[in-house]
């Protein structure tokens, strides 16, 4: 009963303070969820038509050519209708023509950069970096207690004690227990990842794949987009060649893109889970394939690392998901203020 009796100290009024900066990342996420559920929705009054090979190698030509500070082209696909150039912060939509149809730039969205940074750090660069991530963590231990906290006490509980009846701190409470168990396991998820986020160099290592030495490749014409795209096609021609990507370059250095690996990724027509999960790495210089690894080969540590930022933001994740977390988001809003209402009542107040 002692363990009990303290896990129920820690939840109670850890979790107090930790619901103050969980508040802030909840309400923050459920504004960026929004935003992207929105630019998603949009299709920009284009029609999804397919391009071959050839189109796609001159479309990334051009787009390179045209835009050099953008770092990705991706081509259009059933839920992405348009070409679209991107870096970080900045997208311009072309139709297939290559006509400018709309250009994206987060800091002309009004609030959006401070709600990000709210997000992201309070707004107090580093150190609010490093406190997110730690409340992030702490925040998911609260969560699992809460369960184990559940589970002593579930016969107690029933389904309708999800929507509390009025604002009396007993249905309050039974709210928050209830809704906490149904996205337990999401808003768990979400908290490590954030975490995980902050702290990349626990994951990112999973990521590196070594070339086997005795894999062999076919060669591309150098300097030749078509022949570098349709090379890497027919190494995979069951999957669909969707984007290719250069590293960012920081502003100072003049790189040209004879100094780069591009990076030419595709989707799986068997799994539209994570897109753009599959990656071809090619010198472009050179004509030659440095790396190929599908999603599926990795090895199983790879494949975990490679949902870490997808499942806490939804980068790459079909819309549903997007959906998805922004609604656990919402509960975890409420649920979080009936906790803060019902031990302030109980703990503050009634002193009063």
């Amino acid at each position: 009963m002692k363990v009990v009796s303290a896990l129920k100290w820690f939840h109670n009024w850890v979790g107090f303070f930790i619901s103050i900066t969980m508040l802030i990342v909840l309400t923050t996420g459920v504004y960026l969820g929004s935003m992207d559920m929105l630019n998603r929705l949009d299709n920009k009054g284009q029609q999804f038509v397919p391009l071959n090979t050839a189109e796609k190698a001159q479309v990334t030509q051009t787009v390179f050519e045209r835009y050099p500070e953008m770092s990705t082209v991706r081509f259009p696909t059933e839920h992405s209708p348009f070409i679209e150039a991107a870096t970080r912060g900045k997208s311009i939509a072309l139709d297939n023509n290559l006509n400018e149809i709309s250009i994206h730039e987060s800091k002309h969205v009004p609030f959006y950069s401070t709600i990000f940074w709210l997000h992201r750090n309070f707004l107090l660069d580093d150190v609010g970096k490093y406190i997110n991530a730690w409340a992030a963590i702490i925040g998911g231990v609260i969560t699992l207690i809460g369960i184990y906290l559940w589970w002593r006490v579930r016969s107690g509980f029933r389904f309708k004690h999800s929507v509390p009846k009025d604002t009396r701190s007993s249905s309050l409470v039974k709210s928050h227990i209830q809704l906490g168990l149904f996205i337990s396991l999401p808003l768990f998820i979400l908290c490590i990842s954030g975490f995980l986020i902050t702290y990349k160099g626990l994951w990112t290592d999973y990521l590196q794949h070594q070339q086997a030495s005795n894999v062999s490749y076919p060669q591309s014409q150098k300097n030749d987009w078509y022949s570098q795209l349709d090379t890497a096609q027919k190494l995979w021609p069951d999957s669909l060649l969707v984007a290719v990507s250069k590293p960012r370059q920081p502003e100072a250095q003049d790189a040209t893109e004879q100094d780069l690996e591009y990076s030419i990724r595709f989707d799986s027509r068997n799994s539209v889970w994570l897109r753009q999960a599959d990656n071809i790495t090619m010198n472009y210089q050179r004509g030659e394939i440095q790396s190929a690894l599908k999603h599926s080969d990795r090895p199983i540590a790879g494949q975990i690392a490679s949902f870490v930022r997808p499942l806490h933001d939804a980068l790459n994740m079909p819309f549903s998901y997007v959906l998805f977390i922004t609604f656990v988001s919402v509960i975890g809003t409420f649920i979080l203020l009936f906790s803060v209402v019902t031990f302030y009542r109980r703990t503050f107040k009634s002193k009063a």
